[in-house]
């Protein structure tokens, strides 16, 4: 997995309010454990402390794999496998040939990962970013990818690099895409993709 970017999100702002929230919370436990002692008197509840870098980690880790997923935070969960029918195009057009795929991507909220798999090969994200459209409510997930063919195939497939840009609707449910490559395989098409499951 890598890092990838979310237009219009501001992960330094949560980072601080996770830092205020470490801080509070290993506030509030210090004192539970100075009333402890007021009552039961065993002096191991003063001797306790509890550090907030600890604190802020754990919430991070919360954060990082789930609570972003909340709807307050507005960032569409796109994890899972999604079935692709694509199309290589002419330069006027037309349907040069067809092909079918899958992805699967994985994603928290400071990595992403979007492999796409097909008969002949497969590619990997390399670099990610996801954009909110206005006016539908749609997402503009662009990456660049590498592409391996299997290896029963390198003898016909050339390795290479190529660049993705998916619209996906409100629901995360179904989207269109367009994408070229180059480096050793000159071809663009486009891509209707339906989500199969979540992760």
């Amino acid at each position: 997995m890598h890092d990838y970017a979310i237009f219009g999100h501001d992960r330094v702002a949560i980072g601080r309010w996770l830092g205020v929230f470490a801080i509070l919370i290993s506030g509030g436990i210090s004192q539970v454990f100075i009333i402890s002692y007021s009552w039961t008197g065993l002096e191991a509840f003063t001797k306790a402390t509890v550090a907030t870098g600890v604190v802020y980690f754990i919430l991070h880790w919360i954060f990082n794999n789930w609570a972003w997923k909340l709807p307050f935070f507005k960032i569409p969960n796109l994890a899972g496998t999604w079935n692709v029918k694509g199309k290589a195009l002419n330069e006027d057009g037309s349907t040069k040939y067809d092909w079918n795929a899958i992805i699967a991507i994985e994603q928290t909220w400071k990595h992403v990962a979007i492999c796409l798999k097909t008969e002949q090969s497969q590619s990997f994200s390399q670099t990610a970013t996801l954009e909110k459209q206005h006016g539908f409510g749609e997402w503009l997930l662009s990456y660049s990818y590498k592409n391996e063919p299997r290896i029963e195939q390198s003898h016909e497939l050339n390795a290479h690099k190529g660049y993705c840009q998916i619209v996906i609707d409100k629901s995360i449910a179904v989207g269109d895409a367009s994408y070229f490559n180059n480096n050793g395989r000159k071809t663009f098409g486009i891509m209707n993709i339906e989500r199969i499951n979540n992760d």
